[in-house]
Parts: structure tokens; C-alpha cells; sequence
């Protein structure tokens, strides 16, 4: 359900922050194990930072388009001189979706802050990113040889993200661990 969403606010540019944030809110709560219902969870998390989520996925459409742009060079350039600027499009992509989207659903800070404290987390983490990168990889080949893996592919990455994000902000003490009940 969370990736079928998903899917849905990617195809429409203007609400692919918005969406990458609502979805991630719904993965961080099933990670977490709280039981809330799907769509107050994807209400509260839009009205909280649909603005913020906005801006932040708009600043990924010059990036995208410098990567599209460059990998339409690929014909008449050759390989070599499109790589560097495919790869840095991608990781500039990646920070923006995986790192600063995340933080715009988890935390309340300014959006320059958020962008800010997205790109130092993704660049100062490099083995997460690095990890970020192989998964999307892989998942990106999955979809490309078997067409319908695209409902369940983007899904189990950010599931897994959401999950590696979680442990990543309580190790570092940016977040409180969530305690765990007491069996009856």
C-alpha cells in the first residue's frame, strides 16, 4: 500500500516531497511498531510538512534534469565524459530524497536546516550512502529486467531505509529509543 502511494506522488513532480514524506512517515511507524491507522498517519505527516516536503522535492528537479541532460549526451560523448556528471546528479538525488526528505518527516527545523543537516548526514555517513546507492542499484535492475517488481521494489528500499534511519538517529542520539512495554 505505502509503495503503490508512493508510486503515485512520484509520477505528479510537484508532490514527489510530499509524498516521499508521507510514505516515509508510514514506514517509520510500522519500523517502530506503533499501531496507527494508515491514513491518519499520511493526513498528519502531510499537513505537518507538506510545505517544507515541497521545496525540498523541487530542489531535485534542476538536479534530475542536469542527470538527464547529461545522460542524453551519452551518444555523441561517449561513457567517460557522462559518468562524473551522471554520478554526481545521482548522489545529489539521493542526498535530497534519502536524507533531507526523511528529516523534513522526523524533525522541525527550517528548511535550509533540514537541506543543510541532510547533505552534512549523507556525505559525512558515506558507508549508509554508499549502501543507499548499491540498494537503489539493484533495485533499479530488478525493475528494469522484471517489469513488475516496480510495485514492490522502491517499497522494500525505503522500508529498509526507514529502518536503517531509525537505528542510525538512536545510535547518534539525535531520538529517544522508544521503550519497550512490559509483557502482562
Amino acid at each position: 500500500m505505502i509503495n503503490l502511494f508512493w508510486l503515485a506522488s512520484l509520477a505528479l513532480v510537484v508532490t514527489a516531497g510530499a509524498g516521499t514524506v508521507v510514505a516515509y512517515e508510514v514506514c517509520r511507524r510500522y519500523v517502530l511498531g506503533k499501531d496507527a491507522g494508515l491514513w491518519a498517519v499520511a493526513t498528519k505527516a502531510w499537513r505537518q510538512s507538506w510545505r517544507q516536503a515541497t521545496l525540498i522535492g523541487l530542489l531535485a528537479v534542476p538536479v534530475a534534469a542536469a542527470g538527464i541532460l547529461s545522460l542524453s549526451y551519452l551518444p555523441t560523448l561517449g561513457l567517460a565524459e557522462v559518468v562524473v556528471p551522471l554520478v554526481v546528479a545521482g548522489l545529489f538525488l539521493v542526498l535530497l530524497v534519502f536524507w533531507c526528505l526523511p528529516l523534513a518527516a522526523r524533525f522541525t527545523n527550517p528548511t535550509w536546516r533540514q537541506v543543510r543537516n541532510g547533505f552534512t548526514l549523507g556525505l559525512t555517513t558515506p558507508s549508509l550512502t554508499f549502501l543507499l546507492g548499491i540498494a537503489l542499484v539493484v533495485g533499479g535492475v530488478a525493475v528494469w529486467n522484471f517489469m513488475p517488481a516496480v510495485f514492490v521494489a522502491p517499497g522494500l528500499i525505503l522500508l529498509w531505509w526507514c529502518y536503517l534511519l531509525e537505528r542510525f538517529f538512536v545510535a547518534r542520539g539525535y531520538v529517544q529509543p522508544e521503550p519497550e512495554e512490559a509483557e502482562v
